[in-house]
């Protein structure tokens, strides 16, 4: 009769050995597993983060996932969720069910520990998880253009973000999450575990920082909101901005200011999720929106009483990149 347990280290090393093609984002098979190991150490993950398998009796590993347990905020109720993440069944097991089992008997034991809901980004398509009952959210990417030049009012600039600016952070996060019908909440080990998944992942890649990806922004000297963000292949890609109180002259500001950098390093293309609004804070970008083919979030309330319908408001169920696991 399978199981679900925690997964052992010499269990995660081989799943990872078969699924780092998929998501190892041209990392080496050993370099994607010493990254995952050494983030299973953070604080924020031995609290909220387990690697799950589905194991029959004689321990052969079925399917696996990874599940974390964020603090979210839905419709005005606040616990933490079932983030699910990384499901994947070794290739010689697939179409009998096992990572169907293994979803269902994650609901539950989220369900018996009193989480709020359960969520997913799926890149296979909405039927598969619908059937699970999951429901889609509305999802939007957009790109634009970097031809035309518009700098941010003077006194404005970006520096490396340091650990001493969490707090500042953190406090324009919430604000940035204030009106959202659903949102992931961050205290710091959260802040704490996404920069050290972004260090640690682009040290194993080509030995750069953070430097340029992750930065505040100062007017005047003074904290005024922040910006992740990397420069691609010959596009701008933003990740998150926020700012105190959600500013939009300062979130516009934030973000022309990447945006005269990446031009200088010769970018001409943005793309990124943003929330309803953003194609009026910088028009010359002449942002234009579409309808995700991947990283579709969808949501299943954990409370069976739970009406998602608000969410089905244009924008009402923005959620940004970061919140991807």
């Amino acid at each position: 009769m399978p199981r679900l347990r925690v997964a052992r280290r010499e269990e995660i090393a081989a799943i990872l050995q078969e699924s780092h093609g998929l998501w190892g984002a041209g990392l080496t098979y050993r370099a994607y597993l010493e990254m995952w190991l050494e983030l299973l150490e953070t604080p924020w993950a031995k609290r909220r983060f387990r690697y799950l398998v589905w194991v029959e009796d004689d321990g052969t590993v079925l399917s696996s996932l990874k599940l974390y347990r964020p603090v979210v905020r839905l419709l005005g109720r606040t616990g933490p969720a079932a983030m699910i993440g990384a499901v994947f069944t070794p290739r010689i097991l697939r179409g009998k069910g096992h990572a169907a089992e293994l979803i269902r008997a994650v609901l539950v034991e989220a369900r018996e520990e009193g989480g709020t809901l359960a969520m997913l980004f799926t890149d296979i398509g909405v039927p598969y998880y619908a059937a699970l009952g999951f429901r889609e959210l509305p999802a939007d990417e957009a790109a634009g253009r970097l031809d035309r030049s518009v700098p941010p009012p003077p006194g404005w600039e970006l520096r490396p973000m340091t650990a001493g600016d969490l707090a500042a952070v953190i406090r324009a996060h919430d604000d940035d999450c204030a009106d959202r019908p659903v949102a992931v909440l961050r205290d710091r080990e959260h802040w704490e575990f996404l920069l050290s998944r972004a260090a640690a992942y682009f040290a194993r890649l080509d030995g750069s920082g953070l430097t340029r990806r992750y930065r505040v922004a100062l007017y005047r000297g003074r904290f005024a909101g922040y910006l992740i963000s990397l420069d691609g292949e010959g596009a701008w890609a933003v990740r998150e901005a926020g700012a105190p109180g959600a500013d939009v002259g300062a979130l516009s500001a934030i973000l022309r200011l990447g945006a005269e950098e990446a031009r200088r390093a010769g970018l001409r293309k943005v793309h990124g999720w943003f929330p309803g609004g953003a194609a009026e804070w910088i028009p010359e970008w002449h942002l234009e929106y579409s309808s995700r083919r991947t990283a579709i979030p969808m949501l299943l309330p954990l409370d069976d009483a739970a009406s998602l319908s608000p969410l089905d408001a244009p924008g009402a169920s923005f959620v940004p990149y970061l919140d991807q696991f």
